[in-house]
């Protein structure tokens, strides 16, 4: 395997460990250490996935970090809001956490799949972001 297949087992290992982590929709204090427990795992997994491939582990591991804590973010606020709309939301964290594990299983399958993830992990990010701009767009023309 070379070089940018293991980068790309890296990136959805590092996104898997941001979503699992993320998935409770936690916040306040537990939220804090799911964040730093996710940026942690991350960070040594990706720079773990170019380890075992004989390159050095250390450019993964801020790599890893950010992309799990991107990842976690992003989770969190979806989580969340699946809880509040929800009675719950339960059964909503554990799909999410289950999609997670999937994701990391088809990473260390197929290395590729990581840029999948990412690709849909930054599609969320924007899409949950132009619609939270838009949602007041309304109430600021009436000025």
């Amino acid at each position: 395997m070379d070089l940018f297949v293991a980068a790309c087992e890296g990136i959805g290992l590092a996104i898997a460990t941001g979503a699992f982590a993320g998935a409770s929709g936690q916040r306040g204090a537990a939220g804090w250490l799911l964040f730093a427990g996710a940026v942690i795992a991350g960070g040594a997994l990706f720079g773990l996935a170019l380890e075992t491939e004989d390159h050095p582990a250390w450019p993964g591991w801020p790599v890893g970090a950010a992309l799990a804590a991107l990842s976690f973010i992003v989770v969190r606020d979806l989580a969340a809001g699946a809880a509040a709309r929800a009675d719950g939301g339960g059964f909503t964290s554990a799909l999410i956490a289950l999609a997670a594990l999937v994701v990391a299983g088809l990473s260390i399958l197929f290395g590729l799949f990581g840029l999948l993830a990412l690709i849909a992990i930054v599609w969320l990010y924007l899409g949950r972001r132009r619609r939270a701009a838009s949602k007041y767009e309304g109430l600021r023309t009436l000025r």
